[in-house]
């Protein structure tokens, strides 16, 4: 079960074209505006993905802006393949995925949190864009007034709706099944 904040936004994205990658365009951020602080758009940069916009409480949790930066460049160094994978699965299969984990302080503060990456459509009808949330799961008093330095992450899980795909038919001809 994930956070009422994970299950907003997977909720939201769901219900913007059933299931299926929705067009960044019909994505109205006010609909969920009460999450805007912890949200992020990621956008493909070369080989990166690459904040555009990161809200306000992403900036006091990371104890930086985040605006520009590798998206990866967040999680510790044993957990950016999963990070990663778990991301392009996310385009591939065209629905969100969360990753469950931990945000660490330099201290070694721990505070559990869930990040989600949702893919949406641009213009040209490619997944150029993934909207997000990073939810702490717990009270950010865990971290003992520090920013986190790492996120490191436990499981991957998918979520939402899954993709709609055509129902299998058969078809005969001269009364032969063929597929």
């Amino acid at each position: 079960m994930f956070h009422s904040g994970t299950t907003r936004l997977i909720a939201s994205w769901n219900a913007l074209d059933a299931g299926r990658i929705p067009p960044r365009a019909r994505f109205d951020p006010l609909e969920i505006a009460d999450l805007l602080p912890q949200m992020f758009l990621l956008a493909r940069e070369g080989d990166r993905l690459a904040f555009r916009i990161a809200g306000e409480a992403l900036r006091d949790l990371f104890g930086r802006s985040l605006k520009g930066s590798d998206v990866f460049g967040l999680f510790s160094p044993p957990a950016r393949p999963l990070a990663r994978r778990t991301t392009l699965q996310a385009v591939r299969d065209g629905r969100p995925m969360v990753l469950v984990g931990s945000g660490r302080s330099d201290v070694g503060a721990q505070v559990p949190l869930e990040v989600v990456v949702a893919p949406m459509l641009g213009a040209d009808g490619t997944p150029d864009r993934l909207i997000g949330l990073v939810q702490p799961t717990a009270s950010l008093t865990l971290l003992e007034g520090r920013p986190i330095h790492e996120v490191a992450i436990r499981m991957a899980a998918t979520a939402g709706t899954a993709p709609t795909r055509p129902q299998l038919r058969l078809a005969a001809v001269n009364g032969q099944r063929i597929a």
